[in-house]
């Protein structure tokens, strides 16, 4: 982050003067440090390069006290940078590469799996190559197995690698792209694709979130979640928070009802905090 009073008199951009930056964990990394500040035992299984960026990756897990399982790998550390001035952001870069070598990452997580002691599996999928359709079938495999659940973040169109999950959270976005439609934001219209993808892939639990209109529980019965207004300061990382909260309750015994209300309570918590922001056990009790 920095200071901005002048234009760039080599294109019509703002200057910003950076006076301080930090590092913090995203995407899967920031669910596992969610559930961390909730006080859960994690693990952390994904990619990750040879380069600076894993290492930092590294420290920050370390310094959380998430276990690492990540697989190095000939490839960048996804990085997305962002600028900001003024408490708005002027720009975001990133830097990605999509993982192709599925047969090392396979091998890898069955590796893994094999000392696997926990309860649940949470898939956050970014369609980087690493939730393949071979991984994802071993994940679930393994995980009726051994009667774990196995809760997915969804991305793209092929939903069948997600057959036989306990839950999956698309949010609207990803319900259009799935469909391939327009989708309108209401109850009645949500609950309607919400049953198509529970019979359709065979998934026990569907949970859709709708950004300011709550959430959407599709299980025998259906559960409308309404969101509390809040003043949003940064979006990044809700959607971890609530898979996050969602998971730890259940697995603490809450009845799943009352685990998606403290879930969606949360997300709305987070979004009113700058940067991804991993909410502690205190803070999630005082929610209400």
């Amino acid at each position: 982050s920095g200071s901005t009073d002048r234009l760039s008199p080599e294109a019509p951009v703002p200057v910003v003067k950076i006076d301080s930056q930090f590092s913090v964990l995203g995407g899967a990394a920031n669910v596992a440090n969610n559930l961390a500040a909730l006080g859960a035992n994690v693990s952390l299984l994904g990619v990750v390069g040879r380069d600076d960026n894993a290492r930092i990756v590294n420290e920050l897990l370390e310094a959380k006290g998430i276990a690492n399982q990540l697989l190095d790998a000939d490839i960048f550390t996804t990085v997305k940078t962002r600028v900001i001035s003024r408490n708005q952001q002027m720009v975001r870069v990133d830097r990605e590469e999509v993982f192709s070598d599925e047969d090392a990452f396979v091998n890898h997580l069955s590796g893994v799996l094999s000392f696997f002691q926990g309860s649940a599996i949470i898939v956050s999928d970014y369609a980087k190559g690493v939730c393949s359709s071979e991984a994802m079938k071993v994940i679930l495999t393994w995980a009726t197995n051994n009667d774990v659940k196995v809760l997915i973040d969804p991305k793209g169109t092929d939903w069948s690698k997600y057959e036989g999950a306990f839950l999956i959270k698309p949010n609207v976005k990803e319900l259009e792209e799935l469909f391939n439609t327009s989708i309108e934001n209401t109850n009645s219209e949500i609950a309607q694709f919400g049953k198509e993808i529970r019979s359709r892939y065979n998934i026990e639990n569907v949970l859709i979130t709708r950004s300011e209109e709550g959430m959407t529980y599709i299980h025998d019965e259906i559960l409308h979640v309404k969101s509390r207004k809040v003043d949003i300061y940064d979006l990044s990382g809700a959607g971890d928070t609530v898979i996050a909260v969602l998971v730890f309750l259940i697995q603490q015994g809450e009845d799943i009802s009352i685990a998606i209300n403290k879930a969606n309570q949360a997300g709305s918590y987070v979004i009113t905090k700058p940067n991804t922001y991993a909410i502690s056990n205190t803070e999630l009790n005082s929610l209400n």
